[in-house]
């Protein structure tokens, strides 16, 4: 087989960086070939992504050595939009990725920049859009999509452009179980045609088939060999009285109702996890549910007291979300500021706000990344952060959308551990999750969004 893409003897560090992300990287990916990189969070996967893309060094700043060519070209001297053109990137972030407003328009960009004929777009759209299975969405708005239905819009934007070399990170983090499968027809068909595909994911089981083989990258190193095995299933515990209710809640985008009567019951002591297929209104059911997007019909209860006829300032105490996309939520310059805001808010004291602060770091592996910005972290250590800054103020009834993405195996197994003890302190949890294996780890209980709410 030819080799699409190689590099040899690959090292980065970002700017401000104490350690390199890559460090003397060897690797080749030929014309049909699907590789898969594992490793933990913050190793080295996403950089030696964007270094096959050409992103880096070039929209990167930081210290590069070695050599990456990708279809002949040196990345190091060819324009970066021609290296583009060849090796087309589905981001950790799908949210960072559109640039048009609509679904349609969005997918077109990209062949149109890369000067592909007006007559062939419309066809390269709809046949991107139908392989990732969001046909149904091509009228819809961007700000309308769910992550999941995000992800499969990146994916095709991508695709419509005909790269020969496809590099995807995380794609299936938001994904439910029909979007992944059709994501792995797409890459074995595109492998077989001829294409390259390199692919980080941490939920490995999803895509390891679809492997001809696996990398690991770890600090910086890469290796050939088998990813982390997943962690066994949490003891079951007896839940305590209901801390957060709804009661016949019909909510919906744009006058478009997506249900008509949803209705949940959260209890202290009890991680429970919700599931069900992109679109089908697991985020809007949390954002109703923490007061950020007000029902059309119906209440939320908290603690036995309605809280949808509070004025705003009183409502929802004690109520806290972490979103699908914390990155945008994050409001300050440096990592342990950003854990310590909330309590700011609170009035907790300093001494006591910094011994809290201490140990969210401490418990979320990030103490050494304190003084670093937030976004100039991975995905994965945003969510951490995003996490930490939240369980700091203990709230009573925590909701957490997409929590693992962009979590390695070893990071799951803490926060599964960390929303058991806030569960044994008498909060109430809500795991929003395509992943099926942390939520065996995590919850009690598992419901599907079609037994909580009817669709409207």
């Amino acid at each position: 087989m030819s080799i699409l893409a190689s590099a040899r003897g690959l090292s980065f560090a970002y700017g401000g960086a104490s350690a390199p992300a890559l460090a003397g990287v060897d690797l080749d990916v030929a014309a049909g070939e699907v590789a898969l990189i594992e490793g933990p969070s913050g190793g080295g996967k996403s950089t030696l992504l964007r270094a096959l893309s050409g992103s880096v060094p070039h929209f990167h700043g930081g210290r590069f050595a070695g050599r990456v060519v990708v279809a002949g070209m040196d990345t190091m001297e060819a324009p970066a939009a021609r290296v583009a053109r060849a090796a087309g990137m589905v981001f950790q972030d799908p949210e960072s990725q559109a640039v048009m407003g609509a679904v349609w328009r969005d997918v077109a960009f990209g062949p149109e920049s890369a000067g592909h004929p007006a007559r062939d777009i419309p066809a390269r759209v709809e046949a991107a859009l139908d392989a990732v299975g969001a046909g149904h969405l091509r009228d819809r708005r961007i700000a309308t999509l769910s992550g999941g239905e995000r992800q499969r819009v990146a994916v095709a934007s991508v695709l419509a452009c005909g790269p020969a070399l496809l590099l995807l990170d995380e794609p299936t983090s938001q994904m439910d179980d029909d979007g992944a499968a059709s994501l792995g027809t797409v890459v074995r068909a595109l492998a077989d045609g001829g294409a390259g595909v390199v692919i980080a994911e941490h939920r490995a089981e999803r895509v390891r088939g679809l492997a001809d083989r696996v990398w690991r990258v770890s600090g910086g190193l890469l290796a050939e060999g088998p990813g982390a095995a997943a962690s066994g299933s949490r003891a079951p515990v007896v839940p305590g009285q209901v801390r957060l209710s709804m009661e016949g809640i019909r909510a919906g985008y744009d006058g478009r109702p997506v249900f008509a009567d949803a209705g949940l019951e959260l209890r202290a002591g009890e991680v429970t996890a919700l599931r069900g297929a992109n679109g089908s209104g697991k985020s809007l059911l949390a954002r109703v549910a923490v007061g950020l997007h007000p029902p059309e019909a119906g209440r939320v209860l908290l603690d036995g007291e309605d809280v949808t006829a509070l004025p705003a300032e009183r409502r929802f105490p004690g109520v806290a979300m972490v979103p699908q996309d914390p990155g945008r939520h994050l409001l300050t310059e440096r990592v342990d500021h950003e854990v310590a805001y909330a309590l700011a808010r609170l009035g907790v004291s300093e001494a006591e706000s910094a011994a809290r602060v201490a140990a969210a770091l401490e418990r979320f592996d990030l103490t050494g990344l304190a003084g670093r910005h937030p976004l100039d972290l991975s995905v994965g250590e945003r969510e951490r952060v995003a996490l930490a800054a939240l369980l700091v103020s203990e709230p009573g009834v925590l909701i957490l959308d997409e929590p693992t993405r962009g979590m390695d195996p070893s990071r799951k197994a803490v926060l599964a551990s960390v929303l058991a003890d806030r569960a044994a302190a008498g909060a109430a949890v809500l795991l929003i999750t395509h992943d099926a294996g942390f939520a065996a780890t995590a919850a009690d209980r598992i419901l599907r969004i079609d037994l909580v709410a009817r669709r409207a």
